[in-house]
C-alpha cells in the first residue's frame, strides 16, 4: 500500500534541495514581481488593467502599484488612460519590457530543453504529461476551496478521477 504523505514529504524535501539550482531560480522570478508581471502582459495582448495583474499575482493592489512604479521607471511598462473609461488606467509592455522578458524566457526554455533532452523522449513526454495532471489538480483544488457547498463549509480534496 502507497503513503501519500510519505510521497508527498519526498516531493517536498526534493523541491526544497532544488532552490540553489540555477534553473529553479529562473523559473522562480517568473512566478513574481517584475518577470511575473512582464510575462503576464506579453501573454496577454502586451496590456492589462492592474488589477487583473493584482488578481494573477494573488497581492494587493497597492502592492501592484509600487511594482509597476518600478516597471515604469525602468522603461519597462507605460500606463495611460482607457479611452471607454478614464477612471481606468491600462498598463502595457514597452519594446524594452518585451526584449527583457523575451530574452528571460529564452534563457530559461534553453535550460530546460537541455534538461529535458538528458532524459530521452519517452521520459521527458512522461515527466510533462505527469506535470500537466498534477497542475490540473492542483486548479482544481483551488477552485473547489473558493466554493462553498450547501451548508456553507469549504470544500477540500483532490477528485480522484
Amino acid at each position: 500500500m502507497v503513503d501519500y504523505h510519505i510521497l508527498a514529504e519526498r516531493l517536498v524535501n526534493l523541491h526544497t534541495s532544488l532552490y540553489p539550482v540555477p534553473i529553479n531560480q529562473e523559473l522562480s522570478a517568473l512566478d513574481r514581481g517584475t518577470f511575473f508581471a512582464l510575462n503576464y502582459l506579453m501573454l496577454h495582448n502586451h496590456s492589462a488593467y492592474p488589477k487583473d495583474l493584482s488578481r494573477s499575482m494573488g497581492v494587493s493592489s497597492a502592492r501592484v502599484a509600487a511594482l509597476l512604479n518600478h516597471l515604469e521607471k525602468e522603461g519597462f511598462i507605460q500606463r495611460r488612460p482607457d479611452l471607454k473609461d478614464n477612471r481606468q488606467v491600462i498598463v502595457s509592455i514597452t519594446d524594452k519590457g518585451i526584449q527583457a522578458i523575451c530574452q528571460k524566457r529564452e534563457r530559461i526554455l534553453d535550460m530546460i530543453a537541455r534538461a529535458l533532452e538528458s532524459l530521452g523522449p519517452e521520459d521527458a513526454q512522461t515527466l510533462l504529461r505527469i506535470q500537466q495532471k498534477l497542475a490540473e489538480k492542483f486548479l482544481f483544488q483551488a477552485q473547489k476551496e473558493i466554493s462553498f457547498n450547501t451548508s456553507g463549509r469549504k470544500e477540500a480534496g483532490f477528485s480522484t478521477a
